[in-house]
């Protein structure tokens, strides 16, 4: 009996080691949990704290900048700076274009003044018409014998007498003519031209000479072959655009 009352002893203290062994357990247990609640309920509220934004703090509405009208049809003023800048900057092409302006107006001027003045002047000083122009008409050649037109003027004069030009111009030829002997042919730049011929053979020009209105040109020589009839002389013709027209028109009143 006794053997079963110790049984029953042991029992009652082991079932009571081990109910204070789980409500230790328990406790233990619960007091982590609180103090694991708390913690994180402090953690809670500073987070929270840190993140929401005062109520007493008003932040000022943001004001708008005043709206600047700005006026583009208004000119404004250069300064004297620009003002200085712009005229250097327009200078030399003012002065370019003056250039110009004087380089296109130049020629124009040069050539008025480069123009020649046809002035007619008698090729000898002193003579007498011996034989005149036909102007187209048939006469007979004292020389030859035949009828012919005569196309230009025979003027009488001494050998050796000065021959001059009858208008200013340049020499087109100078040639020894079989027939009419020595012979100077002016252009006078003016559609027409002027033949001397029946000069001697020191003649005062050459081809390609530019000629002043009464310079000579030569002297008078023996009477060309084709005229050698009559007695010392000078032929002249005058053709004008090709035509052939009376030289007494030019130089003689």
């Amino acid at each position: 009996m006794k053997t079963q009352g110790n049984h029953k002893s042991k029992f009652r203290s082991f079932y009571a080691a081990l109910a204070v062994s789980l409500i230790m357990i328990f406790a233990a247990c619960f007091f982590a949990y609180r103090q694991t609640s708390q913690t994180l309920e402090q953690n809670l509220d500073s987070l929270t704290e840190q993140l929401e934004v005062p109520a007493t703090t008003v932040f000022p509405p943001m004001s708008e900048a005043p709206a600047v009208e700005i006026q583009t049809d208004v000119p404004l003023e250069p300064t004297e700076t620009e003002s200085q800048t712009v005229a250097a900057e327009t200078a030399p092409a003012v002065q370019e274009t003056v250039a110009e302006t004087a380089i296109e107006t130049a020629p124009a001027e040069t050539t008025a003044e480069e123009t020649p003045v046809h002035q007619y002047v008698p090729p000898l000083a002193n003579f007498s018409v011996l034989a005149p122009f036909s102007n187209g008409e048939l006469v007979k050649s004292e020389t030859t014998g035949t009828w012919q037109t005569h196309n230009g003027v025979d003027l009488s004069c001494a050998t050796g007498s000065d021959v001059f030009a009858i208008d200013t111009g340049t020499i087109r030829e100078v040639s020894n003519d079989a027939l009419w002997g020595y012979t100077v042919t002016i252009d006078h730049d003016n559609g027409i031209l002027s033949r001397y011929c029946g000069l001697d053979g020191s003649l005062s020009v050459q081809q390609g000479d530019t000629i002043q209105s009464g310079q000579k040109i030569g002297i008078i020589g023996k009477s060309p072959d084709l005229e050698s009839a009559l007695e010392s002389h000078l032929h002249l013709e005058v053709q004008k655009n090709g035509v052939y027209t009376d030289p007494l028109a030019y130089f003689e009143e």
